[in-house]
């Protein structure tokens, strides 16, 4: 039995009709009718009865129509399965990214993406997460890896993995030698700022008024790496992820004792728009890769 005879007989049984089974199959009658005969030859049992111009399915027929759409379904979805994968092999995708998973993260993980994917184009944008959102709307990336949550229903999220954020400062600093503080300690200290639109500004910014002070600014509006750098050299302290300054040896790292700071980090997309098969791969492939585990 050949995968051509059920397809033939699951037309002719869902008709109840020879003819509209030969129309909607695109063959001669006579042929589907010998297809049929075939069948019957070939399983030793009768599987439709005529009745007028009509026929009716035996026992034996119902059982095998039975058989039939079942196959016919595993069938459809392979297809469909084979034609997905088909499509997630090439195509265009646009990540938004914040600098610091950009640099920590994503390079061997977009690596280990290329190396199975070879014919999909990747294109990164880095940026805050106010303005990645707004890359988002515009549809020049298909998936952002923001902070969370996302103060909005028409994005799907992923929860990605979770940091508790730490004040850094240089090394001859004279908190340096502490493990943790508590904020209201840095009154008098000097703050490195980052741009308008960062979630960690603003982060910093209502951590240091629940601390009861206005922070005395020594920079405002550099990148996180100018951050880092400026903090190196003494500068000033600042708020950061730990992701920024993993292997950093120059900074000293300080736990904060007096308020809960952590950021969540996820993957997000437009739930009003479906994803490419190349965009829904790289989803999955992010989503898998980007855990808590990752970066303990």
């Amino acid at each position: 039995m050949e995968l051509r005879h059920l397809i033939y007989f699951e037309a002719v049984a869902r008709h109840q009709h020879i003819s509209k089974a030969a129309a909607e199959l695109l063959i001669a009658q006579p042929a589907l009718t010998k297809q049929i005969r075939d069948l019957e030859q070939e399983l030793g049992v009768k599987l439709i009865e005529r009745i007028g111009r009509n026929i009716r399915l035996t026992e034996a027929g119902h059982r095998l129509h039975e058989h039939a759409l079942t196959i016919m379904t595993v069938l459809d979805a392979a297809r469909a399965e084979m034609r997905e994968r088909a499509g997630a092999e090439r195509g265009r995708v646009a990540v938004g990214t914040p600098p610091t998973v950009g640099l920590r993260l994503l390079p061997d993980i977009l690596a280990d993406f290329h190396r199975q994917h070879p014919a999909i184009e990747l294109h990164i944008r880095e940026n805050s997460t106010q303005q990645l959102l707004r890359l988002l709307d515009e549809g020049e990336v298909d998936l952002a890896i923001v902070t969370l949550p996302a103060p909005r229903r028409d994005l799907e999220e992923i929860a990605l993995f979770e940091e508790q954020l730490v004040v850094v400062v240089a090394r001859d600093h004279p908190l340096a030698t502490r493990q943790s503080i508590d904020f209201v300690e840095l009154a008098e200290e000097s703050f490195l700022l980052y741009p308008p639109g960062y979630e960690m500004r603003e982060t910093t910014m209502t951590a240091c008024k629940r601390a009861g002070f206005t922070p005395r600014v020594a920079l405002d509006g550099g990148e996180i790496y100018m951050l880092l750098r400026l903090a190196e050299v003494g500068l000033g302290l600042a708020l950061m992820p730990p992701l920024a300054i993993s292997g950093n040896e120059q900074l000293a790292q300080l736990s904060i004792r007096d308020q809960d700071l952590r950021r969540t980090v996820g993957l997000v997309s437009r739930r009003d728009r479906a994803l490419i098969p190349a965009a829904a791969a790289m989803r999955d492939f992010l989503a898998k890769r980007l855990t808590q585990d990752l970066i303990r």
